[in-house]
């Protein structure tokens, strides 16, 4: 069988062993993060460190289940880091919320504009983490390091839920005590984006004290979070909030740990890496199965509401007249993320190996989504030297490139998209941003990273966002979404109306949008 077991059993699903825990966690279909159902939550289910840990595993199935009428969260990972940005363009059956998207008319009746699912499973976590007190006092074969250790998983994928909320909606409530009853009241207001930060941190922070190294299982040490995971998400959250010291010392202890490396760059590459899941090169990854197949292949291929933008895919991926053999070009493009011989469609979803597509079975379409790997870690690692340089380093820029050559070896780079050896900061940054383009095209990170390049120094490179529109906005909106670009509210989406109508004036609108 392609996936292992968690915790002793055949196959690693989140679901099987958490199939209890979200039975009695939820009303009807969902879980309502503001008011949710009375009874919920039965105190008799909480006694023992199996139901424990039932419930941490429920916290990683909640991710993978949006609930009816929600977008689930690898769902809105994928759509918020790419729906903004060039690479993603729409297609037959695109939604209509999309379109005005695309065109820069956001409102906040948006359906992309939902928060739902990242705090549905914020709720799993916070309640995990006040009812595992309860069975340390319940259970006398439980110990205080299991606790914590449980303790240190959930506090770390709540961090992960807020991380992407406020890069998505900047200023969002902080929900820290668990919605058991309606009768609770859990309409809070939004805390600034500062505090937003310290609560990520200290989350992070406390979990990497007692979250293990390894779980001494393959598939477990990629599906589950361990130290490295929490390492990989504070690298980022430290590159994204411009401590760039902290950032690289994270990033530098992934590397040095030896535990991580490239998957070869070979004609397996694509099947390792993305089919056969769980790789050398992965830290993390959301493990669907054939219970939950993942929902990228029923948006993208079957109901084809996106595909790549075949315009940006030529400029990124520029086609090398020297070459005979498709074999030779940068795996990363045709047949790498994209496949231009089917109206671009977006290979990584469709994609099985180099040259087979899925097919359209449960079997088939239980690929994983990829949230942390080892390529990422090298790219922040040269973007933070880059932009910890208070001028250009010569020194430093080669140890920069040093990183960005691991990743361009591997790929194959074509020598149209080298950009030689850059004479300023800014070059190197511009460098480094668009090879992160091309090595995680459609992994859902490419607003974040141009959003993360536009807003350093205090918008010192807001230009970049408006040059980008230049080459996927509709011609007939680019002024207008130029306009609007400078206006730097506007690069953060509405808070959900819905929740916002149903505060009594408690949840305040993002400024650009309170109108």
């Amino acid at each position: 069988m392609k996936k292992q077991a968690i915790y002793k059993m055949n196959k690693i699903k989140y679901f099987g062993i958490a199939i209890a825990f979200l039975m009695l966690t939820a009303s009807c279909d969902e879980w309502l993060y503001l008011e949710p159902a009375d009874g919920v939550i039965t105190e008799e289910f909480w006694q023992s460190e199996s139901d424990l840990f039932a419930g941490v595993m429920g916290c990683y199935a909640s991710m993978l289940s949006g609930g009816s009428g929600n977008y689930n969260v690898p769902q809105l990972m994928f759509l918020w880091g790419e729906m903004r940005a060039d690479f993603l363009s729409g297609y037959q059956n695109m939604p209509n919320d999309y379109t005005l998207i695309f065109q820069g008319d956001i409102k906040a009746n948006n359906t992309f504009c939902n928060w739902a699912s990242f705090y549905t499973t914020i709720n799993y976590c916070n309640t995990v983490l006040e009812k595992g007190p309860e069975i340390l006092e319940l259970d006398a074969s439980f110990s205080q390091d299991e606790l914590d250790a449980y303790s240190a998983e959930v506090l770390t994928i709540r961090a992960l839920m807020y991380f992407y909320l406020t890069r998505v909606f900047r200023d969002v409530p902080i929900v820290l005590n668990a919605s058991t009853s309606d009768m609770q009241n859990y309409t809070v207001p939004k805390s600034e984006y500062q505090q937003v930060w310290a609560q990520i941190e200290s989350d992070l922070l406390e979990a990497e004290k007692n979250i293990p190294f390894s779980y001494a299982n393959k598939q477990e040490d990629k599906g589950r979070i361990s130290k490295y995971t929490v390492w990989a998400i504070l690298a980022d959250f430290y590159l994204w909030t411009e401590q760039y010291d902290k950032s690289e010392a994270y990033c530098d202890m992934i590397i040095n740990s030896g535990k991580y490396w490239l998957v070869e760059g070979n004609m397996d590459w694509f099947y390792s890496l993305y089919e056969a899941e769980n790789s050398s090169e992965s830290i993390f990854e959301l493990q669907f199965d054939i219970d939950i197949p993942n929902p990228m292949y029923s948006m993208c291929i079957n109901n084809r509401n996106y595909r790549a933008n075949p315009d940006v895919m030529e400029l990124y991926w520029p086609t090398d007249e020297l070459l005979i053999h498709a074999d030779s070009a940068d795996i990363r493009s045709d047949r790498g993320s994209y496949v231009s011989s089917l109206n671009y469609m977006i290979w990584k979803f469709y994609g099985k190996t180099r040259y087979a597509q899925r097919s359209n079975s449960a079997l088939e379409t239980d690929f994983n989504w990829i949230v942390y790997r080892y390529a990422d870690i090298l790219l922040m690692k040269a973007e933070n030297i880059a932009a910890s340089m208070g001028s250009f380093d010569e020194t430093k820029a080669n140890e920069a490139m040093s990183y960005l050559y691991q990743i361009r070896e591997r790929a194959n780079a074509s020598y149209l998209t080298n950009e030689g050896m850059p004479s300023s900061r800014s070059s190197l940054l511009f460098y480094i941003l668009n090879e992160r383009a091309r090595e995680f095209a459609f992994e859902g990170k490419r607003w974040f990273d141009m959003l993360r390049f536009a807003k350093r120094e205090n918008y010192s490179r807001l230009d970049a966002l408006i040059t980008m529109y230049e080459t996927c906005a509709p011609p007939d909106k680019l002024i207008s979404i130029q306009s609007k670009i400078n206006n730097t509210d506007f690069h953060y989406l509405p808070l959900p109306e819905v929740d916002v109508l149903n505060s009594g004036g408690v949840l305040e609108q993002n400024p650009y949008y309170d109108n």
